[in-house]
């Protein structure tokens, strides 16, 4: 028998709650965190080593309950929150093994 963490319909509920607020500790990290009913969904950082004037070449995002994945960095800090949010409800809806 399979089960799933979360039902489609509450993983929804969820992501629909979720905003993206700047970190406790922001000022020494510039991340922001996608959260939800107090809960951190998303992480969402800098992503430098580009070459732009910034130095900084978009956004990279990682699920706070999951491993730091290397992604491909977003352009915006929004977008990085939209596809970490999907990456999010796919986990939260993932089917476990018994």
């Amino acid at each position: 028998m399979t089960r799933r963490r979360l039902s489609a319909k509450a993983a929804r509920a969820v992501i629909d709650a979720a905003e993206i607020v700047k970190a406790p500790d922001w000022s020494e990290t510039h991340c922001w965190h996608v959260v939800s009913g107090g809960r951190v969904l998303v992480v969402i950082e800098p992503s430098y080593g580009g070459v732009s004037r910034s130095g900084r070449n978009g956004w990279n995002w990682w699920l706070a309950d999951g491993a730091r994945t290397l992604n491909k960095p977003e352009p915006t800090r929004q977008q990085a929150a939209v596809i970490g949010r999907l990456a999010w409800e796919r986990w939260a809806t993932y089917k476990e093994m018994p």
